[in-house]
């Protein structure tokens, strides 16, 4: 199999309250800093790493929906307006126990297609998209499928 990798470094500053970071990759120079729901100052013009979860997540499960549409005979709307994915990552348990998870939310929004081809689309996605495949069975998400 081949292997890809991707890295960033992580630079983390102990001496503030609470935590600020950078992130430096290849394609992205982004600041983070903790939520303001979690204790945090929430700076604007930075994010956090639930953010950057979502993201990626949403980015990637499109990739894979427009990837697998093919194998279920349904041709996706070539207009990025056409074919949304909105993810909401939600953080669960309890801070103060250090025991906390996540739940994912995902809205998929299609233009073009009938409810029962794009549940069929998702299905297949999530059995192929790397988020998806590596979050199964320790993080529930919730897919709501909505035709435009």
């Amino acid at each position: 199999i081949p292997e890809y990798r991707i890295s960033s470094q992580l630079v983390l500053s102990p001496y503030e309250s609470s935590w600020s970071t950078h992130v430096d990759g290849e394609n992205l120079q982004v600041d983070l800093t903790m939520a303001k729901a979690l204790g945090g100052k929430g700076d604007k013009g930075k994010t956090n790493p639930e953010e950057l979860f979502s993201a990626g997540y949403g980015a990637c499960f499109q990739s894979a929906m427009n990837a697998v549409a093919h194998k279920v005979g349904v041709k996706m709307p070539s207009k990025p307006e056409d074919s949304i994915v909105e993810t909401t990552v939600h953080l669960v348990g309890s801070m103060k126990d250090l025991d906390m998870g996540l739940r994912v939310e995902m809205h998929v929004k299609v233009r073009g297609l009938e409810k029962e081809q794009l549940e069929k689309v998702v299905h297949e996605a999530r059995q192929v998209c790397p988020y998806s495949r590596a979050t199964k069975d320790n993080v529930y998400t919730k897919v709501y499928c909505e035709t435009m």
